[in-house]
């Protein structure tokens, strides 16, 4: 799984209706899918796990964007929530991923204001 932040953060920025989480949920999906304009649901049901998108806006909440940085592989996987969110290391890293950009959009439109 290789996201593209830049490209994410872009795409999450111009989906100005939705919220920096939902947007970026959106972002990331349309690269997995290499399909353009997912709904919300469209996009959940892309990651295939709706435990995914739960566990996204969980991180998304209880992180800042400094502890998202750490990357997932290399110490940002926590191995409890993995377990009680019942996903495996590359979901919970996927989770990860969208919550750090959804902080990323967060700032960028405050930024933008």
């Amino acid at each position: 799984m290789s996201i593209d932040r830049n490209l994410a953060v872009q795409r999450a920025l111009a989906m100005a209706d939705e919220s920096p989480l939902d947007a970026a949920t959106i972002a990331v999906s349309e690269q997995l899918t290499g399909k353009d304009n997912l709904t919300l649901d469209e996009a959940v049901a892309a990651l295939g796990s709706n435990q995914i998108a739960e566990l996204a806006g969980f991180l998304n909440e209880t992180k800042t964007c400094k502890e998202l940085e750490v990357p997932c592989d290399t110490g940002g996987l926590d191995r409890r929530q993995m377990v009680e969110w019942e996903v495996n290391p590359q979901e919970y890293c996927l989770a990860h991923e969208i919550a750090l950009l959804g902080h990323m959009v967060e700032r960028k439109r405050e930024n933008l204001e």
